[in-house]
């Protein structure tokens, strides 16, 4: 299901908003307040992002505002908490507000920013070449094929990129993602001992190759790989409570709504910097959600200093140091995180490695972007979805909490709660659909 207008809904909608202001939706079931509320808020209604043409962000430090709704001081743990103030314990799951863009859902947009004065150099900057782009969809007699194997092979037969089809049959494979790669180029895709090859593609002609595997096993295995790796940075003090509170309700929810059909294993990871307390905090898959929500009370921010912190190095942890499902429905890994990882040569080359990885395994990366990142970062975060069948998600200032939320670069985005966002993202994962 989408969460934001097309394209073509953009530019009818663009007419009845002014900038920054919110326009009422009649989408039924979508962005309703959760337990709690959100003290006013419409998250039934759609907000209107930079269409591409803004002026570029204002980069986040590593202070942050650790504040709460009006101002008010952020929660604190309970341990600590004296006369007066609010423990973490006090702080209801439903508060923060956030919007959802798939750029993949709309390619044209985000082809039309790879080429713009504005943003074209991000590609150049973070060192990816994204718009090289062959969705392909699998399917066996109507049934998506869940799970593939699917290899984009250059003129050599070397695989030049991996991944694996999700819950709709789809996986995304890019031509020339770090490096240029010489074509004609082949597809391959392999389920169980069914396997089946597409020759002749082209990327520069941008369409969807459909696969038919025929032998393909019927249904996927009932795995759902769930985790979450959090920046526990200084600067993320002004929404970590909050964001505390909204991802136990999430695994709670996740939890009861794949148990009928879904085995949950759960992985809490956290992450700071070069220096501090730790570096990356990681647990272990695993199928009793108790340790992980517990490592999750636990943790305060503290540490960073400089703007950039170690996300190279959690998402190496995230990705090669944990032991993923061999087969499942879905694999998603949450990042949450105001900041971008530094960027020098050693540390993006483990993050690119990172990416490949994530991809070739069918781990699907979903940003959250708090307050404070800049332009350099939500791109960076958008090109860590792109390429792994995600989509890009981010903290709005509607809620009134935490410091101030850049606008992304997008066009009209729907409002949510956090926590149902999250929760409807997990559910849309699980849920196939028959194949087109």
């Amino acid at each position: 299901m989408r969460r934001h207008t097309s394209l073509f809904a953009l530019l009818i909608l663009a007419l009845a908003m002014t900038g920054g202001c919110a326009a009422d939706s009649d989408e039924s079931g979508r962005g309703v307040s959760g337990p709690g509320g959100t003290g006013g808020v419409d998250t039934g209604s759609y907000a209107e992002g930079e269409d591409g043409t803004g002026a570029m962000g204002t980069p986040g430090s590593s202070g942050g505002s650790a504040e709460g709704p009006g101002g008010e001081p952020a929660p604190v743990p309970a341990e600590e908490c004296g006369e007066g103030c609010t423990g973490i314990e006090e702080v209801p799951a439903g508060q923060l507000t956030a919007g959802e863009w798939r750029d993949l859902d709309d390619w044209e947009l985000w082809l039309t920013l790879a080429s713009s004065e504005e943003w074209g150099g991000m590609q150049a900057h973070w060192g990816y070449e994204t718009t090289l782009r062959v969705p392909v969809r699998v399917s066996n007699a109507g049934a998506n094929v869940i799970d593939a194997a699917v290899e984009l092979r250059d003129a050599s037969g070397a695989a030049v990129f991996s991944a694996r089809t999700d819950s709709q049959g789809r996986a995304e494979l890019f031509a020339s993602l770090f490096a240029e790669n010489t074509g004609p180029f082949s597809v391959v895709v392999t389920a169980g001992t069914a396997t089946a090859t597409v020759t002749d593609v082209d990327p520069a002609i941008f369409r969807e190759i459909p696969v038919e595997l025929a032998g393909a096993p019927a249904a996927g295995t009932p795995n759902l790989d769930l985790m979450f790796v959090v920046d526990t940075t200084g600067s993320m003090g002004d929404e970590l409570w909050y964001i505390q509170a909204e991802l136990e309700d999430v695994i709670a929810r996740a939890r009861e709504e794949a148990a009928q059909n879904f085995d949950l294993r759960l992985s809490m990871n956290f992450y700071r910097d070069d220096g501090d307390a730790y570096v990356v905090r990681s647990q272990p898959f695993a199928d009793d959600t108790a340790p992980g929500l517990a490592a999750l009370a636990a943790e305060s921010a503290n540490g960073g200093g400089d703007f950039p912190e170690a996300v190279d190095q959690a998402l190496a942890d995230a990705i090669n140091d944990h032991t993923w499902s061999e087969h499942a429905t879905a694999r998603l890994l949450f990042l949450v995180l105001d900041a971008p990882p530094h960027n020098d040569q050693a540390m993006m080359a483990r993050l690119r490695d990172a990416n490949r990885a994530a991809a070739a395994h069918g781990v699907k990366i979903i940003p959250v972007a708090g307050s404070g990142i800049d332009k350099e970062t939500e791109f960076l975060m958008r090109f860590l979805a792109v390429t792994t069948g995600g989509t890009y998600t981010f903290l709005t200032n509607h809620s009134g909490i935490g410091g101030d939320h850049i606008e992304p670069s997008i066009g009209l985005f729907k409002v949510w709660l956090l926590n149902d966002l999250l929760v409807d993202i997990i559910s849309d994962e699980i849920s196939p659909s028959t194949a087109d």
